[in-house]
């Protein structure tokens, strides 16, 4: 197949600008070839970028948020449609059942404050209620879920998790944070048949977004994550390329890939909680980091403020010192305050830092009121990250934001909250950097996958910044070669729609 009449971006220094593509056996055969005989599609000049990828993702949670009751500030704008909300999802749940709910942000709320048990337990009382607040990293339980999970006045904090409780009594008040984990054994999951059919849309708004490689980020993730994963693979319900990250505690327990290639494991995981000091400590972090790095394996490290940030750096630093290793493939997730001291050294050391720009976006506006100012100056530097020769790349982070490249590529070269506030505009960059960030290293060039996204609204002229006059859609996405998607009723919908 040739694809001619583009406009695109192939990330490939030798040729970066092209007009067509022939395609060979899922793979790109050759970059602005002669004319053929063969069978042509004609790209009507829309921008051709290589199909983009999620770097950091939770595959599960936001497959969950599906078939959960939308709490975001779009949907509810106080803690009262916040409990309509749910007592709406109640009266539709047999009494016993969980109601999962996800997405509140406190500081859009109309009384800026966090839901309490007793607000959720003004929903229902018959149902035990969890609530995730959009960072992922804290729920609110109402009362029946409280007792569910064990989670008492009595109840001891784990290590890096904390029980917020009434100031009089000593109760919990419902809020937990970064106790993810001791819900989850409480709270059932999804019914296979339930999470494979969410898992089939989640697929899809991938695709519209023009994914088609996601990395599963979970820290939780083991040794029964991946046979789950294989057999919702089984069942053609999943992303066409999904990596699984490896949760520290699980280290060793998950295959390099399928039988059938389709699902790879990927680094291991550490999560670094920041609530109340470092959990793990510096300490317990370097000798993690370096029973990985002696097997040859590479780590994920969550870190997003300056001292676990820091104590990341420190801690693969002092791995490559005991073992050096040229192409370790280390990487620091979120990244979110970075002084200019560690820009150098994240550099030096080779270590890649995966970011969400779209962070920017959706919370910049609590940032501005809630992140002190010397952190501020130095929050989410993509700039002046690549200036320093940071290998930088984009993901989503979703459920905690949208799967929307497009949406992380605007905030990247616009830096604008959703209120309007510019936040940073020395770490903008320009729209073609933007794209190259968000797909993975992929490049257009022969023997290389031929996956790519067709978009329009965007072209090679506006590389320096984002087009105000139109919008810009994703209006295919081809797969090994193969028309995947295309957006309904979009520009080349009645050629390819009708047989997908």
């Amino acid at each position: 197949m040739l694809f001619y009449n583009a406009r695109a971006f192939t990330f490939d220094p030798a040729r970066p600008r092209a007009q067509a593509l022939s395609v060979r056996d899922g793979r790109i055969e050759a970059v602005d070839p002669p004319r053929t005989s063969g069978p042509v599609f004609d790209c009507k000049g829309l921008t051709l970028v290589p199909a983009f990828a999620d770097a950091h993702i939770h595959l599960l949670a936001l497959a969950a948020t599906l078939r959960s009751v939308d709490c975001t500030p779009e949907r509810a704008r106080s803690i009262g449609e916040i409990q309509a909300a749910i007592w709406t999802r109640a009266r539709q749940t047999p009494p016993g059942t969980w109601i999962r709910a996800f997405g509140y942000d406190e500081s859009k709320l109309a009384e800026r404050r966090h839901p309490t048990r007793r607000d959720l337990d003004l929903a229902t009382r018959d149902h035990p209620v969890r609530l995730i607040h959009r960072s992922g990293h804290a729920c609110v339980l109402n009362s029946l879920a409280l007792e569910r999970a064990g989670v008492r006045i009595d109840t001891e904090e784990p290590p890096g998790g904390v029980i917020e409780r009434d100031l009089e009594t000593g109760e919990p008040s419902g809020l937990l944070i970064e106790m993810n984990d001791v819900v989850d054994r409480a709270a059932p999951p999804l019914p296979f048949d339930e999470l494979a059919a969410s898992m089939r849309e989640v697929t899809q708004l991938l695709l519209a977004a023009g994914v088609t490689s996601v990395v599963d980020a979970t820290h939780t993730n083991s040794g029964d994550t991946w046979r789950l994963f294989e057999r919702m693979a089984a069942a053609g319900a999943l992303p066409p390329r999904v990596a699984i990250m490896e949760g520290f505690a699980h280290l060793g327990e998950l295959p390099e890939r399928s039988a059938d290639g389709r699902l790879t494991r990927g680094l291991v995981k550490i999560m670094v909680s920041e609530v109340g000091g470092l959990t793990p400590d510096a300490v317990a972090l370097r000798e993690m980091v370096a029973e990985v790095h002696v097997r040859g394996r590479a780590v994920a490290i969550h870190a997003v403020e300056e001292p676990a940030v820091r104590a990341a750096v420190e801690a693969i630093e002092a791995a490559l010192a005991a073992l050096p290793r040229p192409g370790h493939g280390h990487r620091i997730e979120h990244a979110g305050v970075v002084p200019e001291d560690l820009r150098g050294r994240i550099a030096r050391a080779g270590i890649s830092v995966v970011t969400q720009p779209s962070f920017l976006y959706h919370s910049g506006d609590r940032y501005l009121k809630t992140v002190a100012p010397s952190a501020l100056a130095d929050l989410y530097p993509v700039g002046r990250l690549l200036g320093a020769g940071v290998d930088v790349v984009f993901s989503s982070d979703a459920p905690v934001a949208p799967p929307a490249p497009l949406e992380a590529v605007r905030a990247a070269v616009e830096r604008r909250s959703s209120g309007g506030q510019i936040i940073g505009p020395q770490d903008a960059v320009d729209l073609e950097t933007a794209l190259r960030l968000h797909v993975g290293g992929a490049v257009l060039r022969p023997g290389e996958r031929a996956d790519f996204v067709l978009l329009s609204g965007l072209t090679v002229e506006y590389a320096t910044s984002w087009p105000e006059a139109s919008p810009v859609w994703v209006e295919a996405v081809i797969v090994g070669g193969e028309m995947e998607w295309v957006r309904p009723a979009g520009l080349i919908d009645s050629e390819f729609g009708a047989s997908l």
